[in-house]
């Protein structure tokens, strides 16, 4: 009986104890199982969460994508403009190498014509003044001459160098000293230049001509007596630190020694020049100036 009830009992605890582990194994499943469902439900999230991300990475490459295509567009658009620009300007450039060469012939011709002209100008009133002269007249008439002549000088240096900007004032001036050499050899009068080489532009180069001319006319018709010893002296220095020329012109003429003069036609040609003549008659004849010359650019 004892041992029936012992029986009984054993089996009544292995009955609750595998009731108690298979409850305990339904516990552990189910957390298990609620586990695996949180898990399941994270990953859930994150997967919706990625579409969103990556349709924004998607949205900023399209931006990116638009803005490079923006500036290649640009830089494109740049590129061709500039390319059209400087075709443009190298035309341009050629059409103005063109007129400028045109003109420059066309400068050079009329030059050469206006020379031309003047010698012809020149031989008439050679012509006259050697067929119909009086005492009187004949100084005027060589004055008109040595001024035709000294413009003329002017036309055929610019027509020989080709330059029309400038010209080189010695070998001008000497050319202008030249027109004066029979005539000077005529009245005994001694001419002596002292000239610095210097390139001058032609405005200027021509109104120095036409008063150097001018005061060695002035100087054979009032200065001079005709027994005395006669030189005229023309002192002509550049200064290259302040480009300047430093003008000296001199006579030894007693006539006019210690006189008041008003040389208008001088005068007026220092105005063209600009500058400011210092007239002095003490020892002769003398007038100086400093003249600024113009810079060719």
């Amino acid at each position: 009986m004892i041992r029936y009830l012992i029986s009984i009992l054993l089996f009544f605890s292995v009955l609750l104890f595998t009731s108690a582990n298979t409850v305990f194994s339904v516990n552990a499943t189910n957390l298990s199982l609620k586990k695996h469902q949180t898990e399941i439900q994270q990953e859930n999230s994150i997967l919706k969460k990625k579409p969103s991300i990556s349709d924004k990475t998607i949205s900023e490459i399209k931006k990116s994508q638009i803005l490079l295509l923006i500036i290649i567009t640009f830089f494109v658009f740049g590129f061709l403009f500039l390319i059209y620009h400087l075709k443009k300007v190298k035309i341009i450039n050629q059409k103005l190498e063109h007129y400028s060469k045109e003109n420059q012939f066309l400068l050079s011709e009329t030059n050469h014509r206006v020379n031309n002209n003047l010698q012809l100008i020149s031989l008439l009133i050679a012509e006259t003044l050697r067929k119909k002269h009086t005492a009187e007249n004949k100084l005027d008439f060589e004055k008109l001459l040595s001024k035709v002549q000294t413009i003329a000088s002017l036309h055929r240096h610019l027509y020989l160098t080709k330059k029309n900007t400038e010209i080189n004032l010695k070998n001008y001036l000497l050319e202008v000293k030249n027109n004066f050499n029979d005539f000077a050899q005529e009245k005994n009068i001694n001419i002596s230049f002292d000239i610095d080489v210097v390139e001058i532009n032609p405005d200027d180069a021509m109104y120095l001509g036409l008063l150097i001319t001018e005061l060695i006319i002035n100087s054979v018709k009032h200065a001079f007596d005709e027994n005395q010893e006669k030189n005229i002296d023309l002192y002509l220095a550049f200064k290259e630190v302040t480009n300047e020329i430093n003008f000296e012109y001199s006579d030894n003429g007693i006539l006019l020694k210690g006189g008041k003069i008003n040389p208008v036609l001088v005068n007026q040609l220092c105005q063209q020049l600009a500058v400011n003549p210092k007239l002095n008659t003490e020892n002769g004849f003398n007038l100086k100036f400093l003249k600024k010359l113009k810079s060719n650019v």
